[in-house]
């Protein structure tokens, strides 16, 4: 997940600066499209990777606090088999935006963009499937977590209220015992005050 979040800034914010300020790519060519196509391309894969990496955490989270008493849900080789596999399904879930993002003249400026609105609609359905869908995940995932964790007792918490609990009790004795003398004594009155008439 570092090497991901590396990428964004190392490809993506000199890209994002130079637009902003210059409001055009500097370099013109092959060059120039190539450096269109990947600073896009490893923006979004950069992004996907630390979507899905965040999810394998909170899953593998989700069984240690959960699930406790379970061998863990991902042993060492299928942590780099998971972490090969982030790699490989961002860069084919990115492919076919590989093809569709252009450098282009417009207005006389160059500027990368998307040639057809059917990839609009794919980018779209990306930011679905690797946003909200994980978003609304994740929080479920440590949702339960939380629950789990919030409904636990604090071993060792119990052997500490022990003193707290006997305190209590002589507390409670103490007000029964209150509470029984003045019953006695309110019944002791009214007979004898019965025995008077």
């Amino acid at each position: 997940m570092a090497m991901s979040d590396l990428l964004h800034p190392i490809f993506y914010f000199p890209w994002f600066v130079t637009r902003l300020y210059v409001d055009s790519e500097l370099i013109r060519g092959p060059m120039g499209h190539a450096l269109c196509k990947m600073a896009d391309n490893l923006a979004f894969i950069s992004s996907i990777v630390s979507t899905q990496t965040l999810i394998l955490i909170a899953v593998d989270r989700f069984g240690a606090v959960v699930l406790p008493l379970r061998s863990s849900l991902f042993s060492s080789k299928l942590c780099a088999t998971f972490i090969l596999t982030t790699w490989i399904v961002a860069m084919v879930v990115i492919l076919p935006y590989t093809f569709a993002i252009k450098l282009v003249e417009y207005q006389g400026q160059l500027v990368c963009s998307i040639q057809s609105s059917s990839h609009a609609n794919y980018l779209l359905a990306l930011t679905v499937v690797f946003l909200y869908i994980p978003v609304a995940l994740l929080t479920m995932l440590y949702s339960i977590i939380l629950i789990q964790l919030k409904s636990q007792k604090i071993p060792g918490e119990q052997s500490v209220n022990v003193g707290e609990q006997r305190a209590r009790r002589s507390i409670d004795r103490s007000i029964d015992q209150s509470i029984n003398q003045s019953i006695n004594q309110s019944i002791n009155q009214s007979i004898n005050q019965s025995e008077k008439y």
